[in-house]
C-alpha cells in the first residue's frame, strides 16, 4: 500500500520501542483505547504538501473502535481517500488503513507499540510502505510521520495536522 499524504511525524525511529515508556500499546483497565481517544476530532494539514490539503476525521464508533476517514484535496479535486480504524484486536490496539485501489481494498493492520504519553506509534514491519506510522502531539495538533523502506530505499512523509 502506497500511503500518500495522510498519515503522520515525530522524527523517532520505530526500530527501538523498548527505549520508550509503555503508555498506549498495551490495554489497561476497562478502556483500552483511552490513550488513543485524543485523535477524535477533525484535523487539517494545508502546509506540508504544496497545493494539497490533507484531512483526517476520527469518531468514536463504540467502546472498542475509533473510526477514521482521510482524504486529500488538490484544488477542489479529491486525489486520495482512505478509511482508518483503531480497534482492540486480540488484546492489542491496532491501527488499520484501507485504500480501495491498494492491497485489493483490504485493511492493512499496524500494531500499537509502547510510547510516551504524547505519542501514538504503530508498526507493521512486513508491509511494503509504510512500516511505521507515528502521531506526535504538539501544542496545536499532531505531527505525523509515515516511514519505512520501499523497494530497499528509505522513505518518509510528514504532516502537521491542526484541529479544524
Amino acid at each position: 500500500m502506497r500511503h500518500s499524504a495522510l498519515l503522520l511525524v515525530l522524527l523517532t525511529s520505530c526500530a527501538d520501542p523498548s527505549a520508550s515508556e509503555t503508555t498506549g500499546a498495551e490495554p489497561t483497565g476497562t478502556d483500552a483505547l483511552a490513550h488513543f481517544r485524543q485523535l477524535v476530532g477533525e484535523w487539517i494539514d494545508s502546509t506540508s504538501i504544496a497545493e494539497h490539503t490533507c484531512f483526517e476525521r476520527w469518531t468514536m464508533e463504540d467502546d472498542s473502535t475509533i473510526s477514521g476517514f482521510g482524504h486529500v484535496l488538490a484544488g477542489g479535486d479529491t486525489v486520495f481517500i482512505e478509511d482508518l480504524r483503531l480497534s482492540l484486536t486480540n488484546g492489542n490496539v491496532v491501527y488499520s488503513a484501507r485504500v480501495g485501489s491498494q492491497n485489493n481494498g483490504s485493511w492493512v493492520p499496524f500494531k500499537a507499540v509502547p510510547t510516551g504519553p504524547d505519542t501514538l506509534m504503530f508498526e507493521n514491519p512486513g508491509h511494503d510502505f509504510p512500516q511505521c506510522i507515528t502521531y506526535a502531539r504538539t501544542s496545536s495538533g499532531w505531527d505525523v510521520s509515515v516511514t519505512g523502506s520501499e523497494r530497499g530505499v528509505d522513505r518518509s512523509e510528514h504532516f502537521r495536522f491542526i484541529r479544524r
